[in-house]
């Protein structure tokens, strides 16, 4: 028999993967770099990171943008395309 609560069990979840990819971003960022970047500034859109901050801030997080992407690898447990 088709059980619906375990069909919708799946929906619970729906658009929480972009929130926790973005806090873990955040925390990175603080991390890694040492700035401090709102969540608001950051969009996630086919598993790619848009950032919307200044240049010079830009330019610390393409410097270590290996080291960023390894450590939210490892914090989501997905993969991130790009930087952008």
């Amino acid at each position: 028999m088709f059980n619906i609560a375990q069909y919708l069990e799946k929906f619970k979840t729906l658009g929480l993967g972009d929130q926790s990819l973005k806090e873990a971003f955040v925390s990175v960022i603080r991390e890694v770099v040492g700035m401090e970047i709102e969540e608001k500034s950051i969009i996630v859109k086919d598993g790619e990171i848009i950032i919307k901050v200044s240049p010079s801030i830009k330019n610390a997080i393409y410097i270590k943008k290996t080291q960023i992407l390894k450590k939210v690898e490892e914090r989501v447990g997905q993969k991130t395309i790009d930087i952008r």
